[in-house]
């Protein structure tokens, strides 16, 4: 194991044992993205693939760069709020659970929303004439797909969600929660059946992120199983799409360092450091940069010029691969657009932003800084992966938990 690795696991072990520490919020931005990318680069230097190349200096100074950017965003909104005083944890849950929402309201929401969902469904259904389960190694689950129309389909994220709220803020109403929850329920397993993950991970942390600040179901020791179980679910589901005989088959053409006994790590593994292994080939080989094209995608999804423009200007979102796996974590698409600027502009926004978010949100708690703040959570979770922001399935469900929560929540000041 290199030092590097050490460093980093000694990174993520202190994180962990810091939490431990009465008073310590364990989702505070610094500590979610730290850990994120310490686990990230120290799994990366172990270079258990054949696949894995010796980075050079330029790729470190790029990746580390990008990530102390962000800190340093963060850093700064934790100075600007220092004099402030949070609310304790346990006060926000008090002050959350006594905000009250238009009960009938939300509830024809996700009820519409469960409709408008179940139509797209079964009309994509119909068009296409089949599902990406049962079509694994046939079609791509990204054909199943009828754009414009299709966006809907990606509502399961915060139907989940308001769900969950309504269980929360509502009392009594057991008929109702009986039938959102058997609804709820066949919306997220119809969704299973399309392949996809990012809308259904989406809503596990901004729910998670929910929980943990309005009650106490969500702590560090209860936490452990269900994040065990959601990982080999998704997984598996990444078996189902890449077909049989997955972990044989990746250990082989990965030509892993390790015995063909412990093949089931090898798609887990290359799935975190594939991403930052393309970003360091990557900030190398590119030559020219897309000037925005890549950091605000929802804009040229929306304009309908998306497709257009990768084709006339011959574009790649997938450029100089050095195996299948084909993301690159959010820092390239801040690097292919605008360079050593936008890598170290673009991360310092968003960890400034991210922080002042949070500690709005610890000085004066409300449902809607809880969720939005769980949005980012998301956001920073899966950065080394991809950028969610610049994705128009992305906007839709900001632009929905937004107005439903605006449309449904009951101010303050109108609280007798």
């Amino acid at each position: 194991m290199s030092w590097i690795s050490v460093i980093c696991f000694g990174i993520c072990f202190g994180i962990i044992l810091f939490c431990f520490r009465r008073g310590t919020d364990p989702l505070s931005p610094a500590r979610i993205f730290g850990f994120i990318w310490s686990l990230s680069v120290g799994l990366t230097d172990l270079k258990f693939s054949a696949f894995q190349r010796e980075w050079n200096l330029e790729s470190w100074i790029l990746l580390l760069m990008g990530v102390s950017a962000f800190l340093v965003g963060t850093f700064i909104a934790y100075i600007l709020n220092l004099k402030r005083e949070l609310v304790p944890i346990n006060v926000m849950r008090k002050l959350l659970r006594e905000e009250e929402v238009l009960e009938e309201r939300l509830f024809r929401f996700i009820f519409i929303s469960v409709v408008i969902y179940s139509i797209t469904y079964v009309t994509s259904f119909l068009i296409k004439g089949w599902l990406p389960i049962f079509t694994v190694g046939k079609m791509s689950r990204v054909e199943f797909n009828i754009y414009g129309f299709g966006i809907f389909i990606n509502s399961v994220s915060f139907i989940m969600f308001f769900t969950i709220l309504y269980f929360f803020l509502v009392q009594g109403n057991k008929g109702k929660k009986i039938f959102l929850a058997f609804t709820s329920s066949l919306v997220m397993g119809s969704y299973f059946l399309l392949l996809q993950r990012f809308q259904v991970i989406m809503a596990g942390v901004i729910c998670v992120t929910f929980l943990y600040y309005i009650s106490r179901a969500i702590r560090l020791k209860t936490a452990l199983i269900p994040v065990l179980i959601a990982t080999a679910f998704f997984y598996w589901i990444m078996s189902l799409r890449l077909g049989n005989l997955l972990a044989t088959y990746t250990h082989r053409v990965s030509k892993m360092k390790f015995p063909i006994d412990y093949a089931f790590l090898t798609e887990p593994y290359m799935y975190v450091v594939m991403n930052l292994e393309n970003l360091a080939h990557c900030v190398n080989a590119s030559e020219f940069y897309t000037y925005g094209y890549f950091t605000f995608d929802f804009v040229a999804a929306i304009t309908g010029l998306k497709y257009w423009i990768l084709e006339y200007f011959n574009l790649s979102r997938t450029p100089y691969l050095i195996s299948y796996y084909n993301t690159y974590t959010a820092f390239w698409w801040f690097y292919s657009d605008f360079g050593v600027i936008g890598l170290a502009l673009i991360p310092w926004l968003l960890g400034f932003s991210i922080g002042s978010l949070y500690y709005k949100m610890r000085f004066r708690p409300t449902i809607k800084r809880v969720v939005a703040y769980g949005v980012m959570v998301f956001v920073m979770i899966i950065s080394f992966f991809n950028f969610p922001i610049t994705y128009l399935w992305f906007e839709y469900n900001l632009l929905a938990l937004y107005l439903i929560l605006k449309w449904t929540m009951i101010p303050k000041k109108r609280i007798a």
